[in-house]
């Protein structure tokens, strides 16, 4: 299966890397794209080792790029996907490279949110995944647990087994 794996900047971005590797061990072709603050908290040459793939970012991406990465993809999943972007997808915002792919994808498009508990129970948080899930996002749910701060509450980004499980049993279209 080929995958886009937008990658936004929070803690949990470590859980990105064992993401693109399992998947990557699995036999999936995983396409990573990094918002330019991800960029700022990870190296992409990180990505592009555990994917075997160029990492696409927006300091390289073409004028194209949102449309030529979709290409071919079966699944776009977002891993982690800050409070920031999930508003931005619920805006219908294109200002980066993962929210423009996320915009021009018409396939499957999977956000595993990931912030701290506070952020997440916030009502304009809980509005955005709301209308991203009326536009037929998959919303995979954050845990419940204790924060990088310390705070304890649902915002945890789902478990990596988890994710790798639901991908998994995942069966994409024709």
């Amino acid at each position: 299966m080929k995958i886009i794996l937008g990658v936004s900047a929070s803690v949990a971005i470590y859980k990105a890397c064992d993401i693109c590797r399992e998947l990557s061990k699995a036999g999936h072709s995983i396409t990573v794209a990094m918002t330019r603050t991800a960029v700022d908290w990870i190296n992409p040459v990180l990505f592009e080792a555990l994917s075997g793939n160029e990492v696409i970012t927006d300091a390289i991406a073409g004028g194209m790029a949102h449309i030529d990465i979709r290409s071919g993809a079966d699944l776009m999943l977002i891993a982690p996907a800050t409070a920031d972007l999930v508003a931005r997808a619920a805006q219908g915002r294109a200002d980066d490279i993962v929210t423009a792919t996320l915009l021009a994808y018409d396939g499957p498009r999977w956000l595993a949110p990931a912030m701290n508990p506070s952020m997440y129970a916030h009502p304009a948080t809980q509005a955005s995944l709301a209308q991203c899930r009326s536009y037929g996002y998959r919303i995979l749910d954050s845990a419940d647990g204790e924060a990088v701060c310390g705070d304890v509450g649902q915002g945890k980004m789902m478990a990596v087994s988890d994710i790798l499980a639901a991908v998994a049993a995942f069966k994409p279209a024709g």
